[in-house]
C-alpha cells in the first residue's frame, strides 16, 4: 500500500482497534493549535522534544537532530504504538513536514503499517472524520517498543560538507524557494543554502487544494 492516505480511507479505518492517529504539527504553539482542534482520538507528539534531540548550541547537529532511538522506543511506549499498531500521521503543514518526519522515523526502525494523511490537517475538506477539541490521553504500551538502530541511511555535517565539493553528488534543499535564495530567514541564524544545494520547494509536491500531487506529476515539474 502507498504511504499516502487519503482522507476518505481514514474513515473506513476509523474503529480499526490497532490504529493509532498522530498530531505531528510543530512550532513553539504546535500543542495550543493541537488542543484548539484535532482529529477525533489523535495523540499529540511534540517535534521539539520527542521527535528531537536539541542541544542548546544548533551547530551541534541543527535544529531537530534526530533523538537515540531509545529515546524514541519510550516515546512510542508513552503513545501506546506497538509493532502491531497501524499509525496514520497528519500535520497542518499539508503532512509534508513534521509528519513526513515522523512516517521516515517510523520506517527507520523497521515498522511496516504507518501511513502520512493527504493534506494534512484540512477538517473543512472531510466528511465523516470527527474533530474535538482538548488532549486526549495516552495510555502508555504495556512493554517498550523494541528498536536497537536506525535502519534508514543518514549523513552527518562532515558528509554534507564532503558531498557538496562533488560534482557527482546532489543536495537537495527543500525549503521555500524565497529561504533558499537567502532573501529572509525566519528560524535560522544565517540566511542561505549549501553551497551546490538545488531547490525543491516541498510545496511544489501539492497540488492547489494542499494534497500530494501524483508520482508522475511531482517528476515532471
Amino acid at each position: 500500500m502507498q504511504p499516502i492516505l487519503h482522507p476518505s480511507k481514514l474513515q473506513a479505518w476509523l474503529s480499526a482497534p490497532e490504529l493509532v492517529i498522530i498530531d505531528a504539527r510543530g512550532g513553539p504553539d504546535a500543542r495550543d493549535r493541537y488542543q484548539q482542534g484535532h482529529i477525533a482520538g489523535a495523540l499529540f507528539v511534540d517535534l521539539e522534544t520527542e521527535l528531537s534531540a536539541r542541544k542548546q548550541d544548533p551547530a551541534q547537529g541543527g535544529r531537530h537532530p534526530l533523538p537515540e532511538p531509545q529515546a524514541f522506543a519510550r516515546t512510542l511506549q508513552l503513545l501506546g504504538i506497538t509493532p502491531e499498531s497501524t499509525i496514520v500521521v497528519y500535520d497542518d503543514k499539508h503532512g509534508a513536514n513534521a509528519a513526513a518526519r515522523f512516517w521516515w522515523m517510523m520506517k527507520a526502525i523497521g515498522h511496516q503499517e504507518v501511513y502520512v494523511l493527504d493534506g494534512g490537517y484540512q477538517p473543512n475538506s472531510w466528511e465523516g472524520i470527527l474533530v474535538e477539541t482538548g488532549e486526549v490521553k495516552r495510555k502508555p504500551a504495556s512493554m517498550l517498543y523494541q528498536v536497537t538502530n536506525w535502519q534508514l541511511p543518514k549523513v552527518n555535517l562532515s558528509d554534507v560538507e564532503q558531498a557538496s565539493q562533488q560534482s557527482i553528488s546532489i543536495i537537495i534543499d527543500v525549503r521555500e524557494a524565497y529561504r533558499y535564495r537567502g532573501e529572509g530567514e525566519p528560524f535560522d541564524l544565517v540566511a542561505g543554502h549549501i553551497p551546490g544545494a538545488v531547490n525543491l520547494p516541498y510545496f511544489d509536491n501539492l497540488d492547489s487544494a494542499g494534497f500530494f500531487k501524483s508520482a508522475d506529476m511531482a517528476a515532471s515539474r
